[in-house]
């Protein structure tokens, strides 16, 4: 029943074409013009009895071309919807960004995370940005959320930089609220250590940590996370002090490399004092 249905459907032009030459012939062999009159009149409200009472009768046709331009606009919409959404986060991310450069006055160039590494508890970042860019080994990266790490390698269009997970990473911080200075250090997973401070000293979970100004690589009072742990260790003066990062380094896609060396002269006054004193050691 159902492929009948479909075959008049389909025909139905032509079905009805057929049918109305068949009873035009028929009505010229009648020799009365009144009598065709007459049945024309019925004939053509019969056609449009019996169409309107076949009105009902779906195209399975026509229903399946609606369907294909339904699904095709309903894809559309579906990248369009997408791509709205990633705007809405790349645009709150851009507007948090301008807020940078009350971190430092210097220049700030901007970079995307365009690879990630993990070598024996190191972990790197590769950006799209290289010395061609003005990028130079020793600067500090930033996004919107806080500390990244520093610049360790560059090509024409590419830099590599050492995040703050990695067990290489010396940062000296400070706890914001009272001032407490503290060495951060990373030892797995995705959290930081505040080293060196002792138990005495006023560290709360929730405090507020940033770069401190005895530190080179980095500027004064950048953030870096907040506490997320304090304990006293067993039979040490020090606390045992977890801090969270600020930044989501496994969703980083974008960075600010701060366009500034550290001080030379100190660095270099500082490592020969620093050689200069593990030679005595040595010696002794």
């Amino acid at each position: 029943m159902r492929r009948v249905i479909e075959f008049v459907v389909r025909f139905k032009n032509y079905i009805t074409l057929c049918s109305l030459v068949v009873m035009s012939f028929a009505f010229m062999s009648v020799g009365s013009l009144s009598q065709l009159g007459g049945f024309r009149a019925v004939i053509v409200g019969s056609i449009g009895w019996i169409q309107s009472l076949f009105a009902w009768v779906p195209n399975p046709v026509a229903l399946k071309s609606e369907n294909t331009a339904l699904r095709e606009l309903n894809l559309q919409l579906s990248i369009e919807s997408s791509r709205y959404r990633q705007a809405m986060v790349e645009n709150g991310t851009l507007r948090n960004m301008l807020l940078l450069p009350t971190y430092t006055d210097d220049k700030l160039i901007a970079a995307d995370v365009v690879g990630k590494t993990n070598t024996e508890l190191r972990n790197y970042a590769t950006i799209n940005r290289g010395h061609d860019d003005g990028i130079k080994e020793g600067q500090a990266v930033v996004t919107d959320a806080g500390l990244v790490g520093t610049v360790i390698g560059t090509s024409a269009h590419y830099a590599i930089l050492q995040i703050l997970l990695n067990r290489d990473v010396r940062i000296s911080a400070r706890v914001y609220r009272s001032n407490v200075d503290g060495i951060l250090t990373w030892e797995g997973e995705q959290f930081l250590s505040l080293k060196n401070v002792p138990r005495t000293y006023d560290v709360k979970v929730g405090d507020l940590v940033v770069t401190s100004n005895y530190s080179i690589s980095y500027p004064t009072n950048v953030v870096i996370g907040r506490v997320s742990n304090v304990s006293d260790e067993s039979n040490s003066l020090f606390r045992k002090i977890t801090v969270t990062p600020s930044v989501n380094f496994s969703t980083m896609d974008q960075v600010f490399v701060i366009d500034k060396l550290p001080n030379k002269e100190r660095v270099h006054l500082e490592d020969s004092i620093t050689h200069r004193q593990l030679q005595k050691a040595m010696s002794r």
